[in-house]
């Protein structure tokens, strides 16, 4: 567990009723709502006692649904590496640094998809996931949550991503000189 990075993306959308129902709009980018999206992380440390939580600050989400048909949904997602917030300066510097995330060389993490799935219930995003200069091919499970606010004549969607990524496959090493299980 020492290596693993939990990533949770919570996404939140807010649309006019009226362009959900007009079809030259369908395929059109949603708009994220940012007082309502996520992009945040925890890592357990010390033995599973503790963990470091936190969250980038800076990021963009580029998407298109239609669940009606998911062949022409698609999702990007690109992360400032820089903007990472632990509530925590020292920590934030050594996590930007050349040990973590080397923002001077990688300044982004991103996911790009190439197909968006659905199997039952569940959804799932397959794609390429970019970090410290390093791209694999994952498969993101997402969840769907929706209500129709009629007072503010809007639909809202929320897009919740639950993923847990072992950050050594992003050539991510670095190990604290007496605690194995240590992040920052």
């Amino acid at each position: 567990m020492k290596r693993l990075l939990p990533l949770l993306l919570i996404f939140a959308f807010a649309t006019g009723s009226v362009a959900q129902e007009t079809p030259e709009k369908e395929n059109k980018p949603i708009r994220i709502d940012r007082n309502h999206s996520t992009v945040g992380f925890n890592v357990p440390i010390v033995m599973g006692l503790s963990k470091v939580t936190g969250k980038f600050t800076d990021f963009s989400v580029d998407l298109i649904w239609d669940a009606s048909n998911l062949e022409a949904s698609s999702v990007r997602v690109t992360i400032q590496a820089a903007s990472i917030d632990t509530g925590i300066d020292g920590r934030n510097e050594h996590l930007r640094s050349d040990d973590f995330f080397d923002v001077e060389v990688h300044p982004e993490i991103s996911f790009v998809s190439s197909s968006i799935l659905r199997r039952g219930d569940e959804y799932f995003a397959q794609g390429v996931f970019t970090m410290h200069g390093v791209s694999k091919d994952i498969f993101l499970p997402f969840s769907i949550r929706s209500f129709q606010d009629a007072a503010n004549d809007s639909d809202w969607t929320a897009f919740t991503v639950n993923y847990t990524i072992d950050r050594t496959d992003y050539n991510m090493n670095w190990t604290h000189s007496s605690v194995d299980y240590f992040v920052g």
